[in-house]
């Protein structure tokens, strides 16, 4: 009995999967840097959701949305202010952790957030929008009450703890659906 084989083995989708790992393998960073991108939107989504609910505004009389829609994910510094949830920059890699700035570059946005004295601020109103005028002779509005205090809002604090809240359940997902692609590739 020549050239009979007993245990006739068929490998080739051991090494199709084999290479799909592979390849797999050579994506994680990449991937890494989608899901850090991900989860800058979604705190800024989450952030704009929180302004729109709760109506968040600088104003008392309307708002033209600056504030809501002034929040960004990706480089602080960048000074981005595009209607896109992430700059478009890289997320920043320290070793094996990876990192992504959520922001709102806004003069006032820090007062909002953490709160503010009451104060009187010089302008006249046009419509619905204040327009701030220095020494405006039309006189101008005071924010709060005299001598008062205007609590901070946290919309960026809250925002950021509602996105790790639920961050490990989101990230799972991801990363399954990911890798069942990789490994049902032909």
């Amino acid at each position: 009995m020549k050239g009979v084989n007993v245990l006739g083995v068929d490998n080739r989708q051991l090494k199709e999967f084999e290479q799909n790992l592979r390849r797999l393998a050579e994506q994680v960073p990449e991937f890494m840097e989608e899901l850090i991108k991900g989860e800058g939107v979604f705190a800024v989504k989450e952030a704009k959701r929180i302004c729109s609910s709760e109506q968040i505004s600088p104003s008392t009389k309307g708002s033209s949305g600056n504030y809501r829609n002034s929040f960004h994910s990706g480089d602080k510094d960048s000074k981005y202010e595009g209607p896109a949830e992430h700059d478009g920059s890289q997320p920043v890699r320290t070793g094996n952790k990876y990192t992504v700035d959520v922001y709102n570059n806004l003069d006032y946005a820090k007062h909002l957030e953490y709160g503010f004295r009451s104060h009187f601020v010089p302008g006249h109103w046009e419509g619905k929008t204040f327009v701030y005028q220095r020494n405006d002779p039309a006189g101008g509005m005071y924010v709060g009450k005299p001598g008062g205090y205007i609590r901070g809002r946290y919309v960026l604090k809250r925002a950021i703890k509602n996105t790790k809240d639920t961050q490990a359940a989101r990230l799972r997902i991801k990363q399954e659906r990911k890798i069942k692609e990789f490994l049902e590739k032909k």
